[in-house]
């Protein structure tokens, strides 16, 4: 019986030494005491990623609350959200439940601290917010002198690099985490940043038990579809219909002697409606001179693309499924945002993809000159 008692003994502490390890503790302030009385929520993510669920309520008392629990299933992206319409604090609060203290200040600009990934997801946010503050200025005094070359280039070159800064830093944060459900989700929120090497590396590093949700073999998908459709590939045809309802094809206008420019667009898209008149222009030097352009809408209603044509003044060729993101027509070429333009040869042959309009116009010129 003694020895029983001794192992049952045993058995508790290394229970209890085992729940210690993966304990975590969320102690959560908030500014001003306005809003003791309140309700804090704890939410995770539904299993597919799509919404957010309670999993455990807080009240607020003295200007904090508190959360328990075990993270046995390793770090877990939760958020936590105040039960409060006010518009200081609406947003929810990024939190990745592992073992250890988190502290998160809950205020107009909110902070989570305290454990390794927390501590490093912080960083990569501050880090992002200053710079996408950075771009802001610069996209200003693009629009403030729009006349001189010059300076737009330098400005376009510099928004380029601090984009490219945010992108390097979300790209090592998922590598280091890529194996883990907080590393996965943040690829599957960011996975358009991303060259196709990249996505496939990622991926191919997620733990076999995320495969299975539909945001991950989204981004296993476009990473197939852009290898598919990288430069130097043969294009993959596209059908679906023209704005007055015929059948039409991509391959109705390639290896007709012509290059062909594809420009995924949308009459919805803001960026797309301020590059098509650089494309209007082109279409003016070049259409009927060895330039067709077709575009591929990702429109979702049939009076909208039709109206957004005749407002640009669009009178190339245009094709859509109407099925806005879930556009067929886009998920051939990895199209993950918009406007995009993909350069076809005059076989059909993929030239370039992902310039801006002003870069593609200078392509096509130069290949016309030759």
């Amino acid at each position: 019986m003694k020895k029983i008692i001794l192992f049952l003994s045993a058995i508790a502490i290394l229970a209890t030494s085992c729940g210690e390890k993966d304990a975590f503790t969320i102690k959560g302030t908030l500014p001003g005491g306005e809003w003791d009385g309140q309700q804090v929520y704890l939410q995770t993510l539904d299993g597919e990623w799509k919404d957010r669920v309670n999993i455990d309520t807080a009240n607020i008392v003295d200007g904090t609350f508190i959360f328990k629990g075990l993270a046995k299933e390793g770090p877990i992206m939760h958020y936590v959200v105040l039960n409060d319409d006010s518009e200081k604090m609406n947003r929810p609060v990024s939190v990745v439940v592992e073992p250890g203290e988190i502290e998160v200040t809950l205020d107009t600009i909110s902070t989570v601290r305290g454990t390794p990934i927390n501590n490093a997801y912080q960083a990569l946010m501050l880090k992002a917010d200053d710079i996408s503050a950075e771009m802001r200025v610069i996209a200003e005094k693009a629009r403030k002198d729009t006349a001189n070359s010059e300076l737009l280039a330098s400005l376009e070159k510099e928004y380029d690099e601090k984009n490219n800064l945010i992108t390097s830093g979300t790209y090592d944060f998922v590598k280091s985490n890529v194996k883990n459900q907080v590393g996965a989700y943040i690829l599957s929120r960011n996975y358009y940043r991303f060259s196709v090497d990249q996505l496939k590396e990622l991926t191919a590093a997620i733990d076999p038990k995320f495969k299975t949700i539909p945001r991950i073999q989204k981004i296993e998908a476009t990473a197939a579809a852009l290898d598919a459709t990288a430069e130097g590939k043969m294009y993959t045809d596209l059908k679906g219909k023209t704005p007055d309802g015929k059948d039409a094809a991509l391959s109705d206008y390639v290896g007709k002697g012509n290059y062909v420019l594809v420009d995924f667009w949308a009459s919805w898209c803001g960026p797309c409606r301020a590059e098509t008149p650089k494309l209007v222009e082109a279409y003016k030097l070049y259409g009927g001179k060895g330039l067709e352009i077709v575009g591929i809408s990702l429109d979702k209603e049939g009076e909208a693309w039709k109206n957004g044509i005749k407002a640009l003044n669009i009178t190339w060729p245009q094709i859509s499924d109407l099925k806005f993101w879930d556009s067929e027509l886009a998920s051939a070429y990895g199209i993950s945002s918009i406007p995009h333009l993909v350069l076809l040869d005059k076989d059909g042959k993929i030239i370039a993809r992902g310039l801006d309009a002003k870069k593609t116009v200078e392509k096509i010129a130069e290949l016309l000159k030759e």
